[in-house]
């Protein structure tokens, strides 16, 4: 049913895309850009600053991997002048549409189109790598200048001042983790395969795909094993997801939690606190500094 209805959806949408182009109405008027989930949203934010209005499409608090785009989303999406989109397999509703809709003239762009792929990780998390997240906002920067060339002074200076801030953001989680004498760390499920990758940490994960995911009994016994033998101190689990097994694992091995948050999607209350990429990153750093200590 899930299926069927998602090629509904894509049916409708390239009935409804066909022939557009971009759709600013008046010649004043800010580009309308929507995106994926909540980390593009942030990304296009930095970039865009005031010169464009950013709509995220998934609620609040939902997990990206499971949502599904409803007709009124489709509506808005035909009146858009971008659509921003990780790929990878992070957004599946995407990959239902006509390839002719993710074309060179269509409007929806793959913000990870040159970032170099780790093989050996399978994981569509590249922007827990800040290096890849530089990538990706030039991939925006591009975009919004192409829909909006009138405003690419501006596009071009937020986008070197928020490369500036990942770098610093890169060179002290380099900085911390260097320092680091236990680079296990157990983590809710396998999505911080290039913030490992980038800096020497091995992830064990609790589940393989999802966050509210149980591990067998024979699983958990080897997980206890595990961080009793690495004398792994913290288990870390996702805020928007289920923590009863990571608390589980815990309990069992005396260690105490942790949140490491993936920056899929945020809360409502970290919505009105103004929380941003750079901030997360910031606090899982902390967090990350604690468990490898």
């Amino acid at each position: 049913m899930k299926k069927f209805f998602t090629l509904l959806l894509a049916s409708f949408l390239t009935i409804l895309f066909v022939g557009c182009g971009a759709n600013k109405e008046a010649e004043n008027e800010k580009p309308q850009i929507y995106t994926s989930f909540y980390a593009i949203y942030d990304f296009a934010k930095q970039i865009a600053g005031d010169n464009a209005d950013i709509y995220n499409l998934v609620p609040v608090g939902s997990e990206p991997h499971d949502w599904e785009p409803t007709a009124q989303d489709m509506a808005k999406l035909s009146k858009a002048d971008l659509v921003l989109y990780n790929g990878l397999d992070m957004e599946h509703w995407v990959e239902h549409l006509d390839e002719a809709l993710l074309g060179e003239s269509s409007n929806f762009v793959q913000v990870s189109e040159g970032v170099k792929i780790n093989e050996e990780v399978n994981d569509p998390h590249i922007w827990l790598d800040p290096e890849n997240v530089i990538t990706i906002s030039e991939n925006i920067y591009n975009a919004l200048c192409e829909v909006d060339p009138e405003n690419k002074a501006n596009y071009e200076s937020n986008f070197h001042k928020y490369s500036d801030m990942l770098k610093t953001l890169d060179n002290t989680f380099q900085s911390i983790i260097n320092q680091g004498t236990n680079k296990k760390i157990v983590v809710s499920h396998n999505a911080y395969g290039y913030l490992c990758s980038a800096y020497g940490l091995e992830q064990i994960a609790i589940d393989s795909f999802s966050s509210d995911g149980e591990p067998s009994p024979e699983k958990m016994m080897e997980l206890i094993n595990i961080v009793k033998e690495n004398n792994i101190k913290y288990v870390f689990y996702e805020e928007l997801g289920s923590k009863k097994t990571a608390q589980t694992l815990a309990d069992e091995t005396g260690a105490e939690l942790l949140p490491l948050n993936s920056f899929e999607g945020i809360s409502e209350e970290d919505v009105n606190n103004g929380v941003t990429y750079t901030s997360v990153m910031t606090k899982n750093i902390e967090n990350i500094k604690k468990a490898i200590d």
